[in-house]
């Protein structure tokens, strides 16, 4: 690829924007709008109601965004030898961007999101959302200065922080929300967020076997290099399973299911589901068909939130 100068103001920004991943940055917080706005507003409360304003979403969003980004664009910082391996055409640290730009734009926007949960906090008088804030933005940072490269444990630490978006929401609404509203929220998007940890722990391990000849180059011990892309399949193939029967069991304990039609309302994660599970049982697996299925099974899941019954 052609190297940009890097005195360049403007190859930096777009760079640094590029890095940010702004369509994951867009699918988390379209999740979380959708679950607030679509699902949550189908929830029989017992005449209580949510109590968290627009402005308080948009500040929820907003550090969300922000501490994801910061997470990303450090990543990135960290990744630069695997990446110029594994995504040649992604590689543009120290080409397009310079290192410092990184560390100097992850500061900014881990302490913009880190303000942003205080008020909110302040807002809701409640520490709970600047606690998960804090603890989110320090996952990020030991996940790519270490927990990478240590096999399962920096693929469950981003699992967790995906599970840890409806629980997001859950800290919102949770401190001022009576006892039989406070239940419903730990139970319902708990579930939520167990599903969406398995999904992503499934998605990282195929990440992983993807990038296993430039996380071989950087002498980094992930599960697939530890254990072999076989192993691998297999535990994907168990989580996977595992999936199902969690989803079935949420589905059938909260989803207000009267008959088997009912299920319909809850089949739209099916196709991908299905698609992972045909992928899984070939011996020789596509990993990153894999991980796009994965994505596509999230997105079929967020998807539903416009439609699927109340609690």
């Amino acid at each position: 690829m052609a190297i940009t100068s890097l005195s360049s103001k403007r190859s930096n920004l777009l760079g640094v924007l590029a890095l940010s991943r702004p369509r994951n940055l867009a699918i988390a917080a379209v999740t979380l709008l959708l679950i607030r706005y679509g699902w949550m507003t189908r929830w029989n409360t017992g005449g209580a109601s949510l109590q968290t304003s627009v402005f308080q979403i948009f500040e929820a969003t907003l550090v969300m965004v922000l501490l994801m980004a910061a997470g990303n664009i450090i990543n990135a910082y960290f990744d630069v030898q695997e990446d110029r391996i594994n995504r040649p055409q992604r590689a543009i640290v120290d080409r397009t961007v310079k290192r410092r730009v990184l560390i100097f734009t992850h500061q900014v926007l881990n302490l913009l999101g880190l303000l942003i949960a205080l008020h909110l906090s302040w807002g809701l008088g409640s520490l709970a959302p600047l606690v998960l804030a804090t603890m989110v933005s320090w996952i990020l940072w030991r996940y790519s200065a270490s927990w990478k490269s240590i096999p399962l444990l920096g693929n469950a630490s981003i699992a967790l922080l995906l599970g840890l978006v409806p629980l997001w929401l859950a800290s919102l609404e949770y401190p001022g929300a009576p006892p039989e509203l406070q239940l419903d929220l730990l139970q319902n998007l708990g579930a939520y967020g167990i599903m969406a940890m398995a999904i992503g722990m499934v998605r990282e391990l195929a990440k992983d076997a993807m990038d296993m000849e430039g996380d071989a180059v950087a002498k980094k011990s992930t599960f697939p290099l530890w254990k072999g892309p076989e192993v691998t399949r297999k535990l994907c193939l168990v989580l996977w399973v595992c999936v199902a029967l969690i989803y079935a069991m949420g589905v059938q304990r909260w989803g207000d299911i009267h008959n088997w039609s009912s299920w319909m309302m809850w089949g739209a994660p099916f196709p991908g589901w299905a698609l992972c599970m045909v992928l899984l049982l070939q011996r020789n697996t596509r990993w990153k068909a894999l991980s796009r299925a994965t994505l596509l099974t999230l997105i079929l899941g967020i998807v539903q939130c416009f439609w699927i019954p109340g609690v």
